[in-house]
């Protein structure tokens, strides 16, 4: 079988179908999360108590992101394929939908006493959130639309190596590389730390 990569650009590979193919592998699943948990090692994001935000390169269906939402993260996740984000955002709003039903469908004001209650009684920790995820449309190649420090840590799981392939007349993997390189490194906090997971 031949290389995603080799077939055009991550956007036309990742269709709907793809998408939902993508997302329903168990094999891939335990890649991402295997990978994911790896990175986070790495990163040393296990050592804090404190939620850390966390950039998402090329996040896909979201399994990457789910991993982080475990491990008490914020993370947000850019994507090339739209209908890889509209996976990912399906998941979220599951998540959400299903807290809000498991907090007996209350509406904002009745949520807003029952964080304060849980607040009073020192115990804001154990309310549950809706997902930390956000997502956006974006293609990685052209740079990060992100002011500088703006991360507490990156991740990109099995996406990079679409910069090693030439998609259009003109384009250049290795200078593009060079740059999104320049360009994660510029988004982070100065005490920031980086993964970047690439499959061959």
């Amino acid at each position: 079988m031949s290389r995603p990569e080799l077939t055009g650009h991550a956007s036309l590979f990742y269709n709907s179908k793809e998408a939902r193919k993508y997302d329903s592998s168990s094999r891939m699943i335990g890649v991402q999360r295997e990978i994911t948990e790896r990175a986070i090692e790495l990163l040393r994001l296990h050592e804090t108590s404190e939620p850390r935000l966390v950039l998402d390169i090329g996040c896909g269906s979201g399994l990457s992101g789910k991993v982080l939402e475990e491990k008490g993260h914020v993370w947000i996740g850019c994507d090339v394929s739209r209908d890889m984000l509209d996976v990912a955002n399906e998941r979220i709003e599951r998540k959400r939908k299903k807290e809000n039903n498991d907090k007996g469908g209350m509406d904002s004001e009745d949520e807003e006493e029952s964080e304060d209650e849980e607040m009073e009684d020192g115990e804001r920790g154990k309310v549950e959130l809706a997902s930390t995820g956000d997502l956006m449309h974006h293609d990685m190649g052209t740079g990060l639309p992100f002011r500088p420090a703006t991360f507490d840590a990156c991740i990109s799981i099995s996406a990079l190596q679409w910069l090693c392939y030439s998609n259009a007349k003109g384009q250049i993997p290795k200078k593009t590389s060079h740059e999104i390189l320049f360009i994660i490194v510029s988004s982070f906090e100065k005490r920031s730390t980086c993964c970047l997971a690439i499959l061959s």
